[in-house]
């Protein structure tokens, strides 16, 4: 019994690192992704060293040597070869999604993100923290479709304000949160 309540007040002290080897899975835009920079190596680097969670990226995945071989099916017209690719690329993120312990989602200001969303829907349909990070400092910008589904408290108007819910759900600070309770250990 002594045991059990070391490892609970553990879990709960400032310094805890509840996050820490945890799996995350990094949503966000990358086939209509503008940018002429990789908007995900900074999060991943605060996600990684800071928090110690096993992100998954998969704009880094092996999957994506298969982008060739579907510009040339989308020039050629070749509709069953899209749709081979798609199934594999959608088949390989949505297990991640399933076997990720929660997802962050980056959603940037009119920028359209078709994976993106189907991944917000999944895992939020298995009630995993669902957590959405947009650019423009202002969470109204986020499509308002998703206000019906996610909790406000899950949506961060800027990276900063997300890693901040973060070490807060390291300091235990979210277990009324029932979203939350297989990272805390409620279940």
């Amino acid at each position: 019994m002594i045991g059990i309540l070391k490892r609970f007040a553990e879990k709960i002290t400032p310094t805890s690192t509840v996050l820490q080897n945890t799996r995350g899975y990094l949503s966000g835009p990358i086939e209509n992704d503008e940018t002429n920079f990789n908007w995900r190596t900074e999060p991943l680097r605060v996600l990684r060293d800071e928090f110690k969670i096993n992100m998954f990226d998969p704009h880094a995945d092996l999957k994506q040597q298969w982008v060739p071989m579907l510009k040339e099916a989308k020039e050629k017209k070749d509709y069953e070869k899209i749709a081979h690719i798609a199934r594999d690329f959608l088949r390989k993120d949505l297990s991640i999604v399933d076997r990720s312990d929660f997802l962050i989602a980056y959603l940037p200001h009119r920028v359209l993100t078709t994976g993106t969303c189907h991944e917000i829907i999944n895992s939020n349909n298995s009630k995993k923290p669902t957590l959405l990070v947009t650019d423009s400092n202002d969470i109204t910008c986020l499509p308002v479709w998703y206000f019906g589904f996610i909790p406000i408290d899950c949506m961060f108007a800027n990276w900063e304000n997300l890693y901040e819910y973060l070490r807060e759900v390291n300091r235990g600070e979210h277990r009324n949160n029932n979203r939350w309770n297989f990272i805390y250990g409620n279940i």
